[in-house]
């Protein structure tokens, strides 16, 4: 499998969990690479090309990436954006903070990258703003379930795998447009029973509450 074919796998299904998870109700994009649920490690030729491509892609602006729904880091294609940021619907980011919808970790965040053009990286972001790691990682995953933020690629910044670089989403993805909030709800709630079939209705209704949809 190579970069080309995960994505065209990724825009057929619209979206997916980098690695299995728990629940296991998504496509994973481990196991299609794989070619079978079964077990995996770090030196498997499969995992170390989806460890490559899930950063790839979003750097190539053809997926979304982040914490959407649940624990695990999802890739939502490029050509599903205009649903979910339907469905979510205008928001305004300093209009959720002053209301207490977002910490001012987060908003801190969105504002430092607002006056930036260019992705920056995990440690540069935290130094910049000086915040320790669990707060600034809880800040990112609030604005990534809102898809204010999306990964978008990776920086070295020492030893090991590289660390992730952020943006915003209306910077990266500037030319989607949004389908408007009523048919981006019902586009929402198909593309969500489609991909994860296996999920209950409460599950369902849960995800799409979450989504804006």
């Amino acid at each position: 499998m190579t970069c080309s074919e995960c994505e065209a796998w990724l825009a057929s299904v619209g979206m997916a969990t980098v690695l299995p998870g728990k629940a296991a109700l998504w496509p994973c994009m481990l196991w299609e690479a794989q070619g079978h649920r079964g077990p995996f490690s770090g030196w498997d030729e499969a995992f170390q090309n989806v460890w490559t491509w899930k950063d790839e892609l979003p750097a190539k602006g053809r997926a979304w990436a982040g914490h959407l729904l649940g624990s695990q880091v999802m890739l939502v294609h490029v050509s599903l954006l205009p649903v979910f940021l339907g469905a979510r619907g205008p928001l305004e980011v300093e209009e959720l903070y002053e209301e207490g919808g977002l910490s001012q970790p987060a908003v801190r965040i969105y504002r430092h990258l607002l006056g930036v053009s260019a992705a920056v990286g995990r440690a540069e972001l935290r130094a910049a703003l000086g915040l320790s790691a669990p707060v600034f990682d809880k800040a990112c995953r609030d604005l990534e379930r809102l898809l204010v933020l999306t990964r978008c690629g990776t920086v070295t910044e020492g030893p090991g795998w590289g660390a992730n670089a952020y943006a915003l989403v209306e910077r990266h993805f500037a030319e989607i447009s949004p389908l408007g909030h009523g048919p981006a709800r019902l586009a929402l709630a198909e593309t969500l029973r489609r991909v994860a079939p296996e999920a209950t209705e409460v599950q369902l209704r849960r995800w799409s509450r979450a989504l804006g949809g």
